[in-house]
C-alpha cells in the first residue's frame, strides 16, 4: 500500500490477538500498559510465533505482509471487501493514507484477494521497526513498533481506547489459511 508514512499517526492495527490475549492484556495486565507490562503480555499472547510462519529467528517481510492481511480480512474469508480496506487502512495508516481501494482491486470484483494484496504492498512499518536493519523483526522489534504505535498519544502508556483492537479470533489459524501474499 503506498502511503506517507508517519510513526505517531499510526494507531494499533496490528493488535490483531487470541482470545487469550484479552484475558492477558485486559485481565491479567491491567488497562493502562506501560512499555514492561505490555511486553511481557505481548511475549505470552504467541502473536509473534502465529506471525513467523517459518520458525526462523526473526519476521520475514512476507510473513509480516500475510499478518497485516489477516488483521484487515475481519470476516476471515480470505478476501478483503472495500469496507474491510478503508477500516484497515484507517487503523494503519490513519490520516495520511492515500490509496483509493480501487486503484488496488486490480480484478475490479470488489475485493482485495491475497495476490493483489501483496501486489500492491509498500511497507514502510516493516522497514522502521527493523531497527537493526538486517531484513528481519526480532521479537523485540515487533514488540516495540506496535507498542510506539499503539500509544497514539505518545505518553508511554497504552489506555482502554488504544488497545482496542482485539478481535479474540485464532490469529495462527487465520494466518495458516491466508497463506503468503508475496
Amino acid at each position: 500500500m503506498r502511503i506517507k508514512y508517519t510513526v505517531t499517526a499510526a494507531v494499533a492495527a496490528l493488535l490483531v490477538t487470541t482470545s487469550a490475549n484479552a484475558q492477558i492484556f485486559g485481565d491479567t495486565y491491567g488497562t493502562d500498559l506501560d512499555y514492561d507490562r505490555f511486553n511481557t503480555g505481548f511475549g505470552e499472547s504467541g502473536i509473534y510465533d502465529a506471525w513467523d510462519r517459518d520458525d526462523e529467528i526473526g519476521l520475514s517481510e512476507s510473513e509480516f505482509g500475510t499478518g497485516v492481511f489477516s488483521d484487515w480480512d475481519r470476516d476471515n474469508d480470505m478476501l478483503i471487501s472495500e469496507e474491510e480496506y478503508g477500516l484497515g487502512a484507517g487503523r494503519w495508516y490513519g490520516a495520511d493514507y492515500d490509496g483509493v481501494f480501487a486503484d488496488y482491486d486490480t480484478d475490479a470484483t470488489g475485493y482485495l484477494e491475497p495476490a493483489e494484496f501483496g501486489a500492491s504492498w509498500d511497507n514502510d512499518y516493516y522497514t522502521a521497526w527493523d531497527t537493526d536493519g538486517d531484513g528481519l523483526l526480532s521479537e523485540d522489534e515487533y514488540s516495540t513498533g506496535l507498542y510506539n504505535t499503539s500509544d497514539v498519544d505518545q505518553n508511554m502508556v497504552i489506555t482502554v481506547g488504544e488497545e482496542g483492537w482485539f478481535d479474540g479470533d485464532d490469529v495462527e489459524t487465520e494466518i495458516e489459511q491466508v497463506g503468503n501474499v508475496f
